[in-house]
């Protein structure tokens, strides 16, 4: 067996996250220009259930796999998974994306199975680790995983068999949702903490304040909020959702950001979850103003921005190089943060001027692609050789 190739499977990270973002271009390029390109259009009842499914099941999926996984290990102090089991979570993967791209003629479940196996596996692995470890206050991580493998189930089979309830599309917005409580809880663990290690190895006076009530309040007003969505409670769902990104911003607040200005990685973590407090009050806002913003527009704050923004901060972590007890951001790394950013401004813009979506449509999709190229370029070599340990960060030992 070459040897990359088994290196590949050393650690979780390293398949999964060349998997998100090689995903993250393939699925967007197959969706804006498939049918230039002779490509059939993927289709999960409509093209766009398929494209909302990809971004959430396939990238947020391999990326919140990739990041968990590895993660488990500093939580137990086990080994990270690896080998016959990793491979197997990457192979339920990949066949649910295999799946995907023709579901409507495949039966209903076999185009289930991947995707069932892969959130199942992936769930229990997370819990049995985390059990083992008496390390319960992670389980809820492993709720939530299993709690998209169910939704994730439910949104093709309802979208496969045409049912009005639930609503695919509803199911799609539970799922982002979701995704948001992963960012509000791993992003609200992670960033005050390399943050505080920055600060501290700069001789910084200044530390990152703590607020306990907002780190309670906020993902259970995620959690309503997404309740309420489900529940078609207009009016009810917007108002959770602006109270939750309020809250968000209020907790983003105290990690100085302003602070860290000389740092890119963790420039990029915290601008990434920047468009966590952004893309609530937006989506809340348009179902408080339907008139004003158009809620599909507004949840691309959310996915394009909070989740591929903060799947590129913390990969990015994983490829950047090391420096005695620190990392460092190389030009391929910024560049690929910036392209991101400019595809979440596009798309935006779309809403507001409808003229010209086609046109930004476009731009915002070619800047999202080059920024996943020049992460996967970055990110290659980090994929080969000995683990760097810890992966995610700088600090020694």
């Amino acid at each position: 067996m070459p040897r990359p190739f088994a290196d590949l499977w050393l650690m979780p990270h390293r398949p999964f996250l060349l998997a998100a973002a090689a995903w993250a271009a393939v699925a967007i390029l197959w969706w804006q220009w498939g049918a230039a390109l002779g490509l059939a259009p993927p289709v999960l009842g409509t093209a766009a259930m398929w494209h909302a499914h990809e971004m959430l099941a396939g990238m947020g999926g391999a990326a919140a796999a990739g990041y968990l996984l590895t993660a488990l290990a500093s939580w137990t102090g086990r080994p990270a998974p690896s080998g016959r089991v990793l491979k197997l979570l990457v192979g339920c993967w990949l066949l649910q994306r295999l799946a995907m791209a023709a579901p409507d003629s495949v039966p209903p479940a076999l185009a289930l199975l991947p995707g069932a196996g892969f959130f199942g596996l992936l769930s229990a692995v997370l819990a049995i680790g985390i059990l083992r470890a008496g390390a319960w206050q992670r389980l809820g991580l492993a709720a939530v995983i299993a709690l998209l493998g169910a939704g994730d189930a439910l949104l093709i089979l309802a979208a496969l068999e045409g049912w009005a309830r639930p609503d695919p599309a509803l199911l799609v917005r539970a799922g982002v949702m979701l995704f948001a409580l992963l960012i509000a809880v791993i992003g609200g663990r992670i960033i005050p903490a390399f943050t505080d290690n920055w600060l501290r190895q700069t001789g910084a006076a200044a530390r990152c304040r703590s607020t306990p009530i907002a780190d309670r309040l906020g993902p259970a007003l995620i959690a309503a909020a997404a309740g309420l969505m489900l529940a078609e409670a207009g009016v009810a769902a917007g108002a959770a959702l602006v109270a939750a990104g309020l809250v968000q911003g209020w907790r983003l607040a105290g990690w100085r950001g302003w602070k860290i200005r000389a740092n890119p990685l963790l420039l990029m973590l915290h601008a990434g979850f920047a468009w966590l407090p952004a893309g609530l009050v937006l989506t809340g806002l348009a179902r408080l103003l339907p008139l004003r913003l158009a809620e599909v527009d507004m949840l691309h704050a959310l996915t394009m921005g909070a989740m591929g923004g903060m799947i590129l901060a913390v990969a990015a972590r994983a490829a950047a190089r090391r420096a005695g007890g620190t990392l460092v951001a190389g030009r391929l790394l910024a560049a690929a943060a910036l392209l991101l950013w400019l595809a979440v401004w596009l798309r935006l813009a779309a809403g507001p001027w409808p003229g010209a979506a086609a046109v930004l449509n476009g731009a915002a999709a070619l800047a999202w692609l080059g920024g996943w190229a020049a992460f996967l370029v970055a990110f290659l070599p980090t994929a080969c050789g000995p683990v760097r340990r810890p992966v995610f960060s700088g600090t020694r030992g």
